[in-house]
């Protein structure tokens, strides 16, 4: 399986950078203490995919679960926590596309990064995503079923997350992302534009 570790190791100004997060006053938010390390949790998912193909977009929902746990502290002036997406399975159906499913396709390690040292919350969190996207239909491939991949992890931002694990949370892409035709890296590609996804843990 592979390791994306590149979400982590970019620290708190990635976070901060994309959401223009700014450290609140203290007391605020409602969500208690980080979970320790080596706490892992399910989730529920509910996304809404938007795709571009050869200029045709298409936007489907996806539902679904997916499993996050709780790393180590990354050293540094800002108190901040490795937090992987171990996996992830989402399905949903377009009119074109057919029915399409997303995948994690390995570990894809993001950040947890809170506001001061002794303050939890509100945070802000990088939800790692390295994807894989099977369709029935695929109009970059003359209707024919196909796979496409993320090139490399990449992220869904909460700017202010009031408890973790995460609870009716909105997770936002901060910019697109191509997705590569598996089979055929050199074909028409996706990108993928938009990937709002309410997360929740299962009970």
């Amino acid at each position: 399986m592979r390791n994306q570790p590149a979400l982590a190791v970019a620290g708190s100004a990635f976070l901060f950078a994309c959401g223009g997060a700014v450290a609140p006053a203290a007391g605020t938010g409602t969500g208690g203490a980080l979970p320790p390390s080596g706490t892992a949790f399910s989730l529920i998912e509910d996304g809404d995919m938007v795709m571009e193909c050869d200029g045709v977009v298409h936007r489907f929902d996806l539902h679904g679960t997916g499993q996050l746990l709780v790393g180590d502290r990354v050293a540094g002036d800002t108190p901040t926590t490795v937090v992987t997406t171990e996996s992830e399975q989402l399905t949903g159906y377009d009119a074109e596309l057919g029915t399409v499913t997303v995948s994690e396709r390995g570990p894809a390690a993001g950040e947890f990064v809170a506001p001061g040292v002794g303050r939890a919350f509100p945070a802000a969190e990088s939800f790692a995503q390295d994807v894989a996207v099977a369709m029935d239909h695929s109009p970059c491939d003359n209707g024919q079923p196909a796979v496409y991949a993320s090139k490399s992890a990449f992220a869904l931002l909460n700017t202010d997350l009031t408890s973790f694990p995460p609870k009716n949370a909105v997770y936002l892409l901060a910019e697109p992302v191509e997705l590569v035709d598996v089979t055929n890296p050199s074909a028409a590609s996706f990108t993928l534009t938009s990937f709002p996804v309410t997360v929740t843990q299962a009970p």
